[in-house]
């Protein structure tokens, strides 16, 4: 956690001493930041600050391909005479224990367009997902399982 603050720490002086003070001056010395703490870092020395930064990095990028994707079909779907959708409600089995690895699944799940996080079951094994091109149900558990919820495990976990 020190080294996020060293981080943040970092982005705020580059900013000082530039004297621009924008959204993208602060993410530019956050990036310069976090390369030289990663070079500056003693060896043999493992932090998990850059593993997890470098996981929720790929988290945020594989959400947005999911997102730009599902955009896509489902805009398809509703422009095109016949309808490709095959809507049903699928019950994802969950490797997610804590409140907050479920709640960033679920919420993550609800805004990609084409499918939304109905419940979780009472004992938290299961969330219940409705979505609107499910063939195949076990593809459907395969992307979300393979896809967000293995990245939140790799951030949530480190």
């Amino acid at each position: 956690m020190i080294y996020f603050f060293l981080n943040l720490f970092l982005a705020l002086s580059w900013m000082l001493l530039s004297g621009n003070y924008s959204s993208i001056n602060f993410v530019l010395g956050f990036v310069a930041g976090f390369f030289a703490l990663r070079l500056s870092q003693p060896f043999g020395i493992k932090n998990s600050y850059f593993r997890v930064f470098s996981a929720a990095v790929g988290l945020l990028l594989y959400f947005f391909y999911e997102l730009v994707v599902s955009v896509l079909k489902v805009v398809w779907d509703v422009i095109t005479p016949t309808h490709l959708s095959e809507p049903d409600i699928i019950y994802v089995p969950l490797d997610a224990q804590s409140d907050l690895e479920i709640t960033l699944l679920a919420n993550m799940v609800s805004l990609t367009p084409g499918t939304l996080s109905l419940d979780v079951t009472p004992d938290k094994k299961h969330l219940v997902v409705h979505a609107m091109f499910a063939p195949e149900h076990e593809a459907v558990i395969r992307d979300i399982k393979d896809g967000l919820e293995r990245r939140i495990l790799e951030v949530t976990r480190g």
